[in-house]
């Protein structure tokens, strides 16, 4: 089976009460409210607290995993996690769609910029972010590699 990235969402549009909705307007009015109720959690804290929460429902409901590999046991959900959870199950939201969501718009501000005058596609849009990541990645692989072989050649 292929995984997709998150990155290439093919539908940028939601459905909520029988209408078509972007998905930025859902996350901006989900950040809204939890930034009412968790006031000290935002970007990339977020995201994160939503991984932990979808890998939560994903076991079953035993807990966090500790670690990647190897059994380390799991953890229970911190009461920031908990709060969190119950917003997502009192708005009736799945934790894993909701997480693709906030990942799917995680794009730089100025691409986000040109997407909100019309400039760019949803699609574009989504394959210039991944791109710069992409890019980004690449470029501190070489460098740690220069780097590499610079050491090497003073010993």
């Amino acid at each position: 089976m292929k995984k997709m990235s998150y990155d290439r969402i093919g539908n940028t549009h939601i459905r909520e009460n029988g209408k078509k909705r972007s998905i930025f307007d859902k996350v901006n009015e989900i950040k809204q409210d939890i930034k009412t109720i968790l006031p000290e959690v935002e970007g990339d804290k977020l995201i994160s607290m939503l991984s932990k929460i979808r890998t939560y429902i994903s076991h079953k409901k035993k807990g966090v995993p500790l670690g990647r590999r190897g059994w380390k046991g799991y953890r229970d959900l911190t009461f920031n996690e908990k709060v969190l959870y119950e917003y997502l199950l009192k708005h009736n939201l799945s934790p894993s769609t909701t997480y693709r969501w906030f990942i799917a718009t995680r794009i730089p501000s100025d691409v986000k910029e040109k997407l909100e005058n019309g400039q760019l596609s949803m699609k574009k849009a989504f394959q210039i972010s991944a791109n710069r990541r992409r890019v980004k990645a690449s470029n501190t692989g070489l460098m740690m590699i220069e780097e590499l072989r610079t050491i090497t050649r003073g010993l």
